[in-house]
């Protein structure tokens, strides 16, 4: 009904009601109050039958236009009802938040660490992500509008953009840049396509995978040497059996000798296979656990006492000038490891009737210092940078001759890094060495 008609209509039921209230008055009198009643009920009920909507202000308002939607209304919502997920409204809510996909792209593009490359059909950049400018070393801003071999000039690169644009799908490998440190790079590249034969351009992604190359090169390293140094004693033993085996062992004054080789190779190669066994177990997180105060002196001079035998045979003056009660933050058979193998590593190069230096001196910060120092033959300039890596040697003959695994100063610095600490190396070719391991201290 439209409006002009609803107001018509309860107009007269209004005056209908007020006739019928004067008259029922002026023939009853007081009387007359529940005939108002009855009125006003019957007015009021006939209404809300014929006229359901009601008096409402916008009910008499002007007609809706067609096609337009009613607006919803704005209702707050309290922190809890905030924190529900609800799918499309809280997606909605991210967007508003952002801005518009466009700002929502900018900031996961941005927060990467992998670079992104977007190039148009014509192989010309469009986009750079931050990551991207590092690892390219240019800025989206000198790079935009340039022919991305303008940008990287890099022959992996061409090939996989070719392969990707004329084969349609994705294609990948791998790229190292060169720059102040050297970095390898896996590069995936993938057309962008609305149909098969459209192409709008191709997006290119850098990770790196630098650390997990190194990681490779030093896993396939250590297999090797590993396996060199295992050969080695095998092979000497070997020989050895095969000339007992050929008649030797009828010898009686050369077959000793042919045993004790063997027995010497058995102990290397025994040494060695613990010495693999541990480090292992150190750079695995299984050996050094927890952390206690240790005192100092007091595992130096066990250390002492185990290689007491090898020092009385060269005749080793060893001296220790820790004082009694100086403790560190250490796990104790790991400190005592550290100890046995700079000990053991002194004691072989050091010159018959010299002499060793165990002592400590306090260090910044809450630390502790310990050095070993020996008068052997000193360590050259170049090789002290590697002297902790495994298997290395400055002198490789010499150290065989002496037992030397070449693992032992490699297990030293991974235990001391284990107990949150630090190993350095002072020498000079002909004025012998100085390890130096710090520790935090324990203050009294």
């Amino acid at each position: 009904m439209k409006p002009a008609a609803r107001l018509s209509w309860i107009a007269l039921i209004i005056a209908l009601s007020l006739i019928l209230l004067i008259y029922a008055f002026n023939r009853m009198g007081w009387e007359g109050a529940l005939l108002f009643i009855a009125g006003a009920s019957v007015s009021f009920g006939l209404t809300r039958i014929f006229f359901p909507i009601g008096f409402s202000e916008k009910n008499l308002g002007p007609p809706e236009e067609t096609g337009k939607k009613r607006p919803v209304p704005v209702t707050s919502e309290t922190e809890d009802e905030r924190d529900v997920f609800i799918p499309g409204r809280n997606f909605e809510e991210m967007l508003r938040r952002l801005g518009s996909d466009e700002s929502m792209l900018n900031v996961i593009l941005n927060s990467m660490g992998e670079g992104v490359l977007l190039l148009n059909q014509a192989d010309r950049i469009v986009l750079m992500n931050p990551s991207a400018e590092k690892i390219l070393g240019i800025t989206e801003r000198d790079s935009l509008g340039k022919l991305y071999l303008e940008v990287v000039r890099n022959p992996v690169l061409a090939d996989l953009l070719t392969r990707s644009k004329k084969g349609g799908g994705p294609a990948s490998g791998e790229i190292d840049f060169a720059g102040r440190e050297e970095k390898t790079f896996a590069v995936s590249v993938a057309a962008i396509r609305v149909e098969i034969e459209h192409h709008l351009g191709q997006i290119v992604v850098f990770s790196d995978i630098t650390s997990i190359k190194r990681l490779m090169r030093m896993r396939t390293d250590f297999v090797a040497n590993v396996s060199h140094e295992l050969k080695t004693p095998l092979t000497a033993i070997l020989g050895y059996v095969e000339t007992l085996i050929s008649g030797a062992i009828d010898d009686k004054k050369n077959r000793g000798q042919f045993l004790q080789k063997i027995s010497d190779q058995a102990q290397r190669l025994h040494a060695l296979i613990t010495d693999v066994l541990e480090l292992s177990k150190i750079e695995s997180g299984g050996y050094i656990t927890s952390l206690e105060p240790v005192e100092l002196a007091e595992v130096g001079q066990q250390a002492i006492e185990i290689l007491k035998a090898k020092l009385e045979a060269k005749e080793i003056k060893i001296t220790q000038e820790i004082p009694a009660g100086t403790k560190v933050i250490a796990h104790r058979d790991g400190l005592f490891h550290v100890f046995e193998n700079l000990l053991d590593n002194a004691a072989k190069y050091s010159p018959a009737k010299s002499e060793i230096r165990v002592y400590c001196h306090p260090g910044e910060n809450g630390h502790v210092k310990f050095s070993v120092e020996d008068n052997g033959p000193g360590i050259p300039q170049g090789a002290q940078s590697r002297v902790f890596e495994r298997f290395f040697r400055v002198d490789v003959s010499r150290s065989r001759e002496q037992g030397g695994t070449g693992l032992g100063l490699a297990i030293v610095k991974h235990l001391v890094e284990k107990m949150n600490g630090e190993v350095s190396l002072k020498s000079e070719e002909g004025k012998g060495s100085i390890f130096t391991v710090t520790l935090s201290s324990v203050l009294n």
